[in-house]
């Protein structure tokens, strides 16, 4: 847990989704255990806090930048569609 509690922002920021998960999923394990030391415990939570936050922002920009590959398939379709339409007449 030391790596993940020596973690600053911008090293999460930089770190992948699945990474990120990965730390995650540690701390959850983490919270699971009999034995908890509560000060770790506290600080783990808000390093779970800020890796969520970043996760969610790397989803919103994956998301973002599906709707544009979707946008540019609808236009190449489109395009097809049009050019189809010319050579029949």
């Amino acid at each position: 847990m030391e790596d993940i509690l020596s973690l600053e922002v911008e090293e999460m920021e930089k770190l992948e989704f699945n990474e990120l998960i990965e730390k995650i999923e540690r701390i959850k394990s983490y919270f699971h255990q009999n034995d908890v030391d509560i000060e770790i415990a506290l600080k783990l939570y808000g390093k779970a806090v800020d890796l969520l936050s970043i996760a969610r922002k790397k989803l919103i920009n994956f998301k973002n930048e599906k709707e544009e590959i979707d946008r540019r398939y609808k236009e190449f379709l489109e395009s097809l569609e049009n050019e189809n339409e010319e050579q029949l007449f």
